[in-house]
């Protein structure tokens, strides 16, 4: 797919007249910084969230364990806790895989509307 973005980008560059074909030339992959740089921020902030929750919740985990003098009330405590975090990596993975599709139909949209771009102006 990007091997016939950069075939079509290197036909249009032999083509330039002027500033104007050159920008329009270039704004596909402008359009693919962008999508891309939010993206990657998108994913930073979703683990960066992630990460925060699970040092906040084992914290309270640690405190709530030493205070327990029961073993299996301590058992039960972990499990719960076990239970609730794997649930909120499972959702994380989630949210960051439903970012990456979306990205990619982003991404896939940008390369068929500027091949057809390209094509109608070739022609």
């Amino acid at each position: 797919m990007f091997t016939q973005l950069t075939e079509q980008f290197t036909t249009a560059m032999k083509s330039f007249n002027n500033e104007d074909q050159f920008s329009a030339a270039m704004k596909p992959f402008n359009s693919l910084v962008e999508i891309n740089t939010k993206t990657v921020e998108q994913l930073i902030n979703q683990q960066a969230a992630l990460i925060t929750t699970i040092m906040n919740d084992s914290v309270a985990q640690t405190k709530t364990l030493s205070a327990q003098t029961d073993l299996a009330t301590a058992i039960e405590s972990q499990k719960v806790f076990t239970e609730e975090l794997q649930a909120k990596v499972s959702a994380s993975a989630k949210e960051a895989y439903d970012v990456v599709t979306r990205t990619s139909e982003e991404v896939s949209n940008l390369v068929k509307d500027s091949m057809a771009e390209v094509t109608t102006i070739a022609k």
